[in-house]
């Protein structure tokens, strides 16, 4: 007996930039953090429309699990492990929102500290 109530209508593929720009749309969200800051070969990518994120990578293993590595700086007086977890937490959110996928790992790697600009 065929079922007809569901129909495959084909695949649907997920470019890494989108993962990437997710994660830099989550990070927003989150106080005193940010990703690590662009290299002249991302200021000249931008300039030419091509959008990259530096302290972003995207790993997919063979079963389809997905691996993200986060590279972000933090605000000095902050708890770095918190801000990591608060990270992790808000990256898995954006993703669930997002996409259907199987999400491996949420690794952060604290790149260095972030002074506050004096204030005037």
């Amino acid at each position: 007996m065929r079922r007809e109530d569901k129909i495959d209508l084909g695949s649907v593929q997920v470019h890494k930039k989108v993962f990437a720009e997710i994660i830099a749309s989550a990070l927003d969200e989150v106080e005193g953090v940010h990703l690590i800051q662009e290299n002249l070969g991302n200021k000249l990518a931008g300039i030419f429309g091509q959008k990259e994120f530096p302290g972003i990578d995207i790993r997919v293993d063979d079963n389809h699990e997905v691996t993200l590595e986060v590279q972000i700086l933090v605000r000095y007086g902050m708890n770095i492990p918190d801000a990591a977890r608060q990270v992790q937490e808000t990256i898995k959110s954006a993703i669930d929102k997002t996409l259907d996928i199987n999400l491996r790992d949420i690794n952060v790697n604290v790149q260095g500290i972030e002074k506050a600009a004096p204030t005037p």
